[in-house]
């Protein structure tokens, strides 16, 4: 007869560290200027810029070939190489040109961004 549960156990064990392992290695690369964009416009964003406030360019467009439907959101993950900056101004542009932007916003302080038709 054949047994072996210690195997079992062991191959078990590992998997589960290997699973803390991810988990813990994700944490530790957020960032803490990541935040949820939430669209609660009446319209579809193609593009977001979010630049340091001290800044005269907006950069890249963050959302790259992905657009925000209304009333959805999305995780936007900080990826500049400035970690002292913590204001930044954030622009979006529909998919029929429409703009908005909201401007020195904490993002070290704010986990969410809303962009609405009033703003």
């Amino acid at each position: 007869m054949m047994r072996f549960p210690r195997l079992s156990r062991l191959v078990l064990t590992g998997v589960s560290a290997s699973a803390v392992a991810l988990l813990l290695a994700q944490s530790a690369f957020a960032d803490q200027r990541d935040f949820k964009l939430k669209n609660n416009t009446s319209f579809d964003i193609a593009s977001v810029y979010v630049a340091p406030s001290a800044s005269d360019d907006w950069g890249d467009d963050a959302l790259g070939t992905s657009v925000l439907p209304a009333g959805q959101s999305i995780d936007m993950n900080y990826v500049g190489d400035d970690s002292s900056t913590c204001v930044y101004d954030i622009q979006v542009v529909g998919t029929s040109g429409q703009e908005g932007y909201l401007y020195k916003v904490n993002l070290c302080q704010v986990t969410t961004v809303t962009f609405s038709d009033s703003n």
